[in-house]
């Protein structure tokens, strides 16, 4: 019996991305599984769990599916009561960049080490090494600036250093991608384009955190090719683990009034109340009183997708913040009248999509299950980006 298990280990050590753990902690624990979240077992690998990824890692289709919801709460999980875990791509044959992010995060989150084992799709391989293997946030930095790594893995920062962080970006992207000779408007409304992102994640995304080191993103960039088309997009996106864009509504006047713009009769009932002849100044001030109290109703209202339609909406006049009012222009400046140009937000339940170029620009989907934090991601054509 020692045996067979002892060759079954042996097995699974073979299809581990990357050469095994030295620590001799890691004891085989016999029957090669372990019990966990009550209903299932786990395959080991010499006493560290395997954890398996869905076939199907990837949001653009249909949203934070039951599936995915229940990966990544039973991966926070494992990963809060294991220094090190072995998380199998072996059966997933579709996935897509930003998904790694949200991995990415928990695993800093929780401060533990994973060794992936590769899928069966030679595609699902390549997002892997490219997004760096879940090797350490230092590793994945210094190969941002290394000529001898040809993309950019994963970024974590925090808002202490967006500011930096914006133009290293760029400069690694010139390095990588265009040998140093970045075309300068390119390079500025990407730029603009990150930097206004960031901003909002440590303006609105983390209320109660005052530390700015504390206000955490995740970020990735690629550039490649569609299926569709054989010219250069630009893959970007950027995570965040805070409140999300439907609840900085109730802090952010801006916000407050797209949504009275692009929803007023919503608006008018939920918050100033039924009566739309009672005076307006005590109306407004009783919306500074319970704000926080009905944004919850606006939400059943309008959806999380509406809201997050609102919040990019930037014809409206800026109040009270000259410089902040419209930082959608620049998220959304970077995608041009191509089809397969858009960007795609996704933030509690609900996705936004911007499309220049479909018939209709702005698409709301709402869905069932709550994503912790906001995702935003671009494909952007470089060659129309003028």
């Amino acid at each position: 019996m020692r045996k067979h298990l002892q060759l079954a280990d042996r097995a699974n050590a073979k299809r581990v991305a990357h050469g095994r753990s030295q620590n001799n902690n890691h004891i085989f624990r016999g029957k090669g599984s372990i019990d966990t979240f009550n209903t299932r077992k786990l395959d080991t690998l010499f006493g560290v769990p395997i954890f398996p990824a869905p076939s199907d890692l990837d949001l653009s289709g249909s949203g934070f599916t039951n599936e995915l919801k229940v990966f990544f709460e039973e991966l926070e999980a494992l990963l809060s009561t294991n220094n090190h875990i072995y998380l199998s791509f072996e059966h997933t044959s579709n996935a897509k960049l930003p998904m790694f992010l949200l991995i990415v995060a928990l695993q800093e989150k929780h401060g533990s080490k994973i060794t992936p084992i590769l899928s069966r799709s030679s595609w699902v391989n390549k997002l892997i090494e490219a997004t760096g293997s879940f090797i350490s946030a230092t590793q994945r930095k210094k190969a941002m600036f290394d000529n001898n790594v040809s993309r950019i893995p994963i970024i974590s920062g925090s808002n202490l250093e967006f500011e930096n962080l914006a133009d290293d970006l760029v400069d690694a992207i010139s390095a990588k991608y265009y040998d140093n000779e970045i075309p300068p408007h390119i390079e500025a409304r990407i730029s603009q384009a990150i930097i206004e992102t960031l901003e909002n994640v440590g303006r609105h995304a983390y209320p109660c955190e005052k530390d700015d080191k504390n206000k955490k993103w995740w970020l990735i960039c690629s550039i490649g090719q569609t299926h569709k088309d054989s010219d250069d997009y630009m893959f970007l996106a950027i995570y965040d683990e805070g409140r999300g864009i439907p609840h900085s509504f109730e802090d952010s006047k801006v916000f407050q009034n797209r949504v009275k713009k692009h929803y007023p009769k919503e608006y008018q009932a939920l918050i100033l109340g039924e009566d739309l002849n009672s005076d307006k100044t005590n109306a407004i001030q009783g919306l500074v009183r319970n704000i926080a109290s009905r944004v919850r109703s606006l939400r059943k209202t309008i959806g999380d997708s509406g809201m997050i339609y609102a919040s990019m909406m930037h014809e409206m006049t800026r109040i009270d913040d000259e410089s902040h009012g419209q930082g959608s222009v620049s998220i959304k400046d970077v995608i041009t009248n191509d089809p397969e140009s858009k960007l795609i937000i996704f933030s509690n339940k609900g996705c936004y999509q911007f499309n220049r170029g479909h018939a209709k620009e702005d698409t709301i989907i709402e869905y069932e299950n709550e994503l912790s934090g906001s995702l935003l991601q671009w494909s952007i054509k470089l060659d129309e980006l003028n």
